[in-house]
């Protein structure tokens, strides 16, 4: 939770630092914030620095810029086209770096209001960034190379768990991904620098799971999302939330994160009822 930096020198693979330290540089010419978000920050977080295998390979990079005005992203899209091995794609928010896909989407003073972007010219495209503001705000500096030194911003495994909540209901039903990794980071929480939180000063949220520290850690998430969400993000987490853990509920969350076949369908409703509870500081039945 706290806004700690990490050191991966020399265990992030390779084959991303180039293209991220042109990406850095580009943005850090305008003064443009930025942030590695999706499948690389969760390696970065949960494999790199801790050491908890990742259920997938990272095929790309996903990156987060904070901007007022389309003209100031399509500043960073052109510097990046012109520098060697950056090639534009069909679709607007996507860039090609060799073989490796860079998604870029831009959040902040853009989005307006409602938390949402509509890809010009037509506009037909549109996406919410509800979540991104408080996700930079409370991102974590990580060190990636030492030298030259490279430090770049990501989320938190809070902020992570909020953009992949949403991300997986904006896209639904196309996002089973998000979903195996909302289920790899609850089940792995209390592992990724919470368990003596959980047996020190979290230890009432460990007694009140009856000492399952992976379902107390799934508490402890979702308290610790709640204490980075602004009314409007966390109000749109809970509807999502009482969506899927209502009685008259489909079930879709659950039955995404059940394709993967690492739980049965009673434990992934724990875990969905238990992120709930922190969240929204009320007691659900297991």
């Amino acid at each position: 939770m706290r806004n700690i930096s990490i050191n991966v020198s020399g265990k992030i693979d390779n084959i991303y630092l180039p293209a991220i330290k042109i990406i850095k540089s580009s943005a850090d010419s305008y003064k443009i914030p930025f942030l590695i978000i999706g499948a690389l920050s969760r390696d970065i977080i949960m494999e790199y620095f801790y050491g908890i295998k990742a259920p997938r390979l990272t095929m790309g990079i996903d990156i987060g810029i904070k901007v007022s005005t389309w003209k100031d992203f399509e500043k960073i899209i052109s510097t990046l086209e012109n520098t060697t091995d950056f090639e534009r794609h069909r679709e607007q928010h996507r860039m090609r770096y060799g073989n490796m896909i860079i998604d870029i989407v831009p959040f902040g003073q853009i989005s307006g209001k409602e938390k949402t972007i509509a890809w010009p010219p037509q506009n037909e495209v549109k996406m919410t960034v509800m979540g991104f503001d408080e996700v930079y705000r409370y991102s974590t500096v990580v060190r990636l190379k030492e030298k030259p030194v490279l430090e770049i911003r990501i989320p938190t495994l809070p902020g992570l768990t909020l953009l992949k909540l949403i991300s997986w209901k904006d896209g639904y039903p196309n996002r089973r991904k998000d979903a195996e990794d909302l289920l790899f980071i609850m089940k792995n929480y209390e592992m990724a620098g919470n368990f003596e939180r959980l047996y020190e000063s979290e230890l009432s949220v460990l007694e009140s799971e009856g000492f399952d520290n992976q379902t107390a850690g799934i508490v402890l998430l979702g308290r610790d999302i709640k204490k980075i969400c602004d009314v409007q993000t966390l109000g749109y987490l809970k509807e999502i939330l009482d969506e899927e853990t209502s009685e008259k509920s489909s079930y879709k969350l659950a039955s995404d994160m059940l394709f993967y076949k690492q739980y049965d369908f009673e434990r992934i409703i724990c875990f969905i009822k238990k992120l709930k509870e922190g969240i929204c500081r009320e007691k659900l039945e297991k």
